[in-house]
């Protein structure tokens, strides 16, 4: 064993003096530092775009009654006029309740029993007499419903001390009404929400899992907002391993230092095996890497508030917590199944053909067409596509129920990339040991 490790470690030393080796190991170190302040700098953008930064709500609300209170003044005709206007005086623009209330009594259909009520609620900083009045309309959702129903049962009232359970309730309500964040269906949503309510949970992660073309670069980022989008991005380590792959074997041929290898105790086959060994642990080196560098650099430019955020799932309708540093690190394993594939089938034409350049390009176009090839083919209903390793490389997105075609599997995908990486290796084996030098 000590001589097959004494082999990947000359692999290591050989592929490190490559001065190509090197300038892909600094591009991936700078794509690591970045990715962070890159984060960073188009969350900025979207959210001076949007208004995000400097936006204070009660300045706004005051602005609001006063552009409300000039519109009713130079409206003497206006149905209800003074009712609306002692409404106006009565609501206090730091109070969301008082807000909605407001808002409801200028509704065109508003009428005269519900305005005086909400002023007599406001000018009585009445929450209960307001959540019960709303419970009872006619025109109330259901959400909502349920929503002030909730509130007064628990005697759940407003402002800072009460904001993020009024938040986890009212996002209950709507997800009853049908409206949902995210990818979570309303009944996934509400078993979350219930779960973060009842265990005073305020901040979980699941909601931050989209990639970062669906992300919405609008609000504010937090830690996992960032860290938990890294191995969207696990991709380029996949281009790195494809170049040393396509290169590992076929340069000894064309730099003739394959002789050198052979004339060594080594059997041929310990030799193949120590140069994929050499590949596929130098990906779950740099994927370890990428993992470590952007902890400290996400900390940096968006700190490291809710670090300790779970990551709640649902199996078998039953809501689980589990530690989001844990849930990432699962993430990267699955999406390593791509980089292994990539890296094993460059490896097998490298040892076959015996050229880097094409090893190398092969590799990039198999990788480019091969998930395009499979789409059309789920587009068309050409089910046998589910057996092409394509189809079955991206198991992160199977696991979430994103599979190109229906009732795909993590456990059927792994057999199916065991196979073809079975057939990688034997082809790479037959065409390492039994040709001639």
């Amino acid at each position: 064993m000590g001589k097959f490790f004494e082999l990947v470690k000359n692999e290591y030393i050989k592929i490190y003096k490559k001065k190509s080796t090197r300038i892909l190991l600094v591009i991936f170190l700078a794509v690591c530092l970045c990715f962070a302040p890159m984060a960073k700098f188009i969350n900025n953008i979207g959210m001076k775009e949007f208004g995000a930064e400097a936006f204070d709500e009660t300045a706004h609300r005051t602005e609001v009654f006063k552009n409300k209170k000039r519109e009713i003044e130079n409206s003497p005709d206006m149905p209800l006029r003074e009712e609306k206007l002692a409404l106006l005086e009565a609501v206090d623009a730091d109070s969301d309740w008082e807000f909605t209330a407001y808002r409801n009594g200028m509704y065109d259909d508003a009428n005269k029993q519900d305005i005086q009520t909400y002023t007599l609620l406001c000018k009585t900083d009445d929450w209960r007499g307001f959540c019960s009045y709303k419970s009872k309309k006619i025109d109330c959702s259901a959400g909502d419903k349920w929503a002030y129903k909730y509130k007064l049962e628990h005697d759940i009232g407003y402002g800072e001390e009460f904001e993020e359970k009024n938040a986890l309730i009212f996002k209950i309500g709507n997800a009853m009404d049908g409206d949902v964040e995210g990818t979570d269906s309303a009944e996934e949503s509400i078993a979350k929400y219930r779960y973060q309510l009842e265990h005073e949970l305020y901040d979980e992660t699941s909601k931050k899992d989209v990639s970062l073309l669906e992300a919405n670069y609008s609000e504010k980022f937090g830690f996992w907002d960032v860290m938990i989008k890294i191995p969207y991005v696990e991709s380029f380590i996949g281009i790195i391993m494809l170049m040393i792959a396509g290169g590992i074997v076929a340069s000894e041929f064309s730099q003739g230092t394959i002789k050198f290898l052979l004339i060594s105790p080594a059997k041929r086959g310990e030799i193949l095996m120590a140069k994929y060994v050499t590949v596929i642990s130098m990906g779950f080196l740099l994927m370890l890497l990428m993992f470590i560098v952007n902890i400290p650099m996400v900390g940096l430019f968006f700190g490291f508030d809710g670090i300790s955020a779970p990551y709640l799932s649902l199996k078998e309708g039953e809501v689980v917590a589990q530690n989001t540093f844990i849930y990432l690190i699962k993430n990267f394993m699955l999406k390593s199944v791509q980089v292994m594939i990539t890296t094993s089938l460059a490896f097998m034409i490298s040892s076959l053909l015996r050229s880097t350049a094409l090893a190398i390009v092969t590799g990039f176009i198999v990788n480019s067409i091969g998930p395009s090839v499979v789409m059309i083919m789920a587009t068309f209903k050409m089910d046998w596509g589910r057996y092409l390793i394509f189809a079955n490389t991206d198991l992160l997105t199977i696991h979430k129920g994103g599979a190109s075609f229906p009732q795909q599997t993590v456990g059927a995908a792994i057999i199916v990339v065991v196979a073809h990486l079975a057939v990688f290796l034997l082809t790479a084996w037959d065409g390492f040991t039994r040709r001639s030098v």
